[in-house]
């Protein structure tokens, strides 16, 4: 067994274990590393924002002379008066600038990745040729699933046509389909949380105490 001598690997194990006593009840120990844990958050925050003033809109102004950076650094200074009552009238420019443009990023974005990508995505050949000429089964098994699955969750939310006959039949095996999905999110949001756990054992038993 080869115990780590470095004090920042004992903190970093005895402070797992802190946060990990919440499992058995709240004690002070837990809440004091909650504590740590927070404030060392707020700080790594508070350090990254103020890099980013000085390396994105003080130096780039001052050293290398870029004035355009004057109008979003004068935006950004207006947030600041909504703490003071006389001009708080004016933070209400920026927000309604940032609010603007993160409708217009968001929108951009659903349409691109949950649109435009899976429609792309599900327009697939249903007979998959190789190069040879031979016709590669497996791959075609595939894309018919994945075809019919599609079809099937879009006739599950059609609701301008009664559930019957065929369209029931889709419309269940469109239900199958989601159910599949959920669980395998599911299972990977367990292996996500697992994979954690595993880290962290790798780090006590074996960063730490040198057992493994």
């Amino acid at each position: 067994m080869n115990v780590s001598t470095n004090p920042w690997v004992w903190f970093m194990g005895i402070g797992m274990l802190a946060l990990y006593s919440f499992l058995y009840k709240e004690n002070p120990i837990y809440r004091l590393f909650e504590h740590i844990y927070v404030g060392a958050s707020v700080g790594y925050a508070v350090v990254t924002a103020y890099g980013n003033i000085v390396d994105q809109a003080w130096t780039p102004l001052t050293v290398k002379g870029e004035l355009n950076l004057i109008i979003p650094i004068i935006l950004g200074l207006m947030l600041y008066t909504r703490f003071f009552k006389p001009v708080a009238w004016l933070s209400r420019w920026p927000m309604s600038y940032l609010m603007g443009l993160g409708v217009g990023i968001s929108i951009f974005g659903l349409l691109q990745s949950q649109l435009i990508a899976q429609s792309r995505a599900a327009m697939v050949p249903l007979v998959v040729k190789a190069s040879d000429g031979s016709f590669l089964l497996g791959k075609s098994i595939n894309n018919i699933i994945m075809v019919l699955g599609v079809l099937g969750v879009l006739f599950y939310f059609f609701f301008s046509v009664e559930h019957k006959g065929p369209v029931s039949k889709m419309a269940n095996f469109g239900r199958l389909i989601m159910m599949v999905t959920f669980g395998v999110a599911f299972g990977n949001v367990v292996m996500g949380r697992i994979s954690l756990l595993l880290g962290t054992i790798s780090d006590i038993f074996g960063t730490w105490l040198g057992i493994i």
